[in-house]
């Protein structure tokens, strides 16, 4: 099996073309004259003409496959475990391989073992909250294969803006630290040879991810996909004990030691230690391929409301006159 299926890879960003393309595709694979007819307003466009159109449009971009017979189809991107807003994968709809939504698809989880795959921990410090308003001061990417730390990238980034001073307080980087950093177009490279077929883990995956592919789109326009695992969220399935899931408090129930906190490289040393820890307790609770931890954190519980007291007088149980 190869275990870099549903990794992060890296294709070019959609166009009104291609997006056009998707959502004629989500019915069914069909004949290129028909699908860049509909999406190309050329009905019956030679065929010689509308394949070399379909190559030119499609080319980079795995999720669209022409088989044998001149049909195109989508092929279903891996499905993510980020907890962008709290929600879970949409389910599969009968009769689609996939839902296509702002140009990506999600699919249901393979049963590969958990044991197979790699991840890459990854935690970025930056200027603020959000891209593109705020850029990355400092990214660190930690390879986790087999239950070991197995190689280790970190560096500072010119965010080619200021730092905040609350934000300096924070991380403990300034300006002076940064301004002859690369920019991240510089270490670009060598973040997508650690992030490239490797599940993407962040405790808190959705603002990390956000980060990283924002910039990687904005230094070679490419557009990251693949698997995302959001530890904060694992955390709350098989720690519901804790009174928070942050790092620190997750780090602390394994005996996991955070070295400069707030900093890229310490954060994700520690979640990447947390994140071993964490899946041998799934894998002791029978959750031991991804299609059992997409079970898992799709799993809610349901808080029982508490009853309002009436209104209306009821028997005395006790004496309370005392």
């Amino acid at each position: 099996m190869d275990v870099t299926q549903g990794g992060v890879q890296s294709r070019p960003e959609g166009t009104l073309l291609t997006d056009r393309a998707a959502r004629f595709l989500e019915r069914g694979p069909a004949d290129v004259v028909d699908l860049i007819g509909h999406i190309c307003n050329l009905p019956a466009a030679p065929r010689i003409v509308a394949e070399h159109m379909a190559q030119a449009m499609f080319a980079g971009r795995p999720e669209f496959v022409c088989d044998l017979l001149g049909r195109w189809t989508l092929v279903p991107l891996p499905a993510t475990m980020d907890g962008g807003a709290g929600e879970p994968a949409p389910a599969r709809q009968p009769g689609r391989r996939g839902t296509y939504r702002g140009g990506s698809l999600r699919m249901d989880a393979p049963s590969q073992p958990l044991s197979s795959l790699s991840y890459v921990v990854v935690d970025v410090e930056t200027t603020g909250g959000r891209p593109p308003a705020h850029r990355i001061t400092e990214i660190a990417a930690v390879i986790v294969k087999n239950g070991e730390v197995r190689e280790v990238f970190e560096t500072l980034v010119n965010p080619q803006r200021a730092i905040p001073p609350i934000v300096s307080r924070i991380t403990n980087i300034n300006w002076e630290m940064v301004k002859d950093a690369p920019t991240f177009d510089r270490v670009a490279p060598d973040v997508m040879r650690m992030l490239s077929g490797s599940v993407f883990v962040a405790h808190n995956a959705n603002f990390d991810w956000t980060f990283v592919s924002h910039e990687i789109s904005r230094a070679s326009g490419a557009h990251l996909y693949g698997r995302r695992l959001c530890t904060v969220r694992l955390a709350r399935q098989l720690l519901p004990h804790l009174p928070r899931r942050s790092l620190d408090y997750v780090a602390d129930y394994y005996g996991v030691e955070i070295t400069r906190r707030h900093r890229a490289g310490g954060d994700a040393i520690a979640t990447a230690h947390c994140l071993i820890r964490l899946l041998d307790d799934a894998a002791q609770r029978g959750c031991t391929t991804w299609q059992d931890l997409d079970s898992l954190m799709r799993f809610r519980k349901t808080k029982r409301k508490k009853r309002r007291p009436s209104a209306l007088p009821g028997p005395i149980t006790k004496d309370t006159t005392a």
